[in-house]
């Protein structure tokens, strides 16, 4: 008889530990897609934070752009320098000044407008349709709004 309650109380564990599992294993299929989804808005945090992170260098027409900037400043700065200089010895010794260092800034003042010019078209052909720029960010924004669209029919109701 003791044998008997035993197997009993053994079995009735048995069946609340095969319920319990079942338990689990539903309650386990409901949470598993909020879960996912957590883990992917995690990712998604952690890779928009990495490329804030990323330490994006300039183009190299930037650089050549600031280059050349600095190159044809300092060039007239020179120049404003050695005419000052000229002025101050002709006055000195009465005769007229030298003015050919101002040939050269008329060229530095023109080099500076036209790579400026040039760096204005290349990044308005890169901007405007049809540029490198231009058709990535629409081949980005088409994936966005596609993954959008898969996922809002995923979470449909009705």
């Amino acid at each position: 008889m003791i044998n008997f309650f035993k197997r009993f109380i053994q079995l009735r564990k048995l069946r609340k530990d095969k319920e319990n599992i079942n338990f689990q294993e539903k309650l386990w299929l409901q949470l598993k897609p909020i879960k996912l989804r957590e883990n992917k808005i995690e990712q998604e945090k952690k890779e928009i934070n990495d490329e804030k992170k990323k330490i994006k260098l300039p183009s190299w027409s930037k650089i050549l752009l600031v280059f050349l900037f600095i190159n044809f400043t300092i060039l007239e700065i020179f120049i404003g320098w050695v005419t000052l200089q000229s002025f101050s010895l002709a006055f000195a010794t009465g005769m007229n000044p030298d003015l050919t260092p101002l040939v050269a800034l008329i060229g530095a003042v023109i080099g500076q407008t036209i790579s400026y010019w040039t760096y204005c078209n290349k990044s308005k052909a890169e901007n405007t349709e049809g540029g490198i720029v231009f058709q990535s960010m629409m081949n980005n924004f088409q994936l966005t709004t596609k993954e959008e669209n898969e996922n809002n029919d995923d979470n449909a109701v009705g």
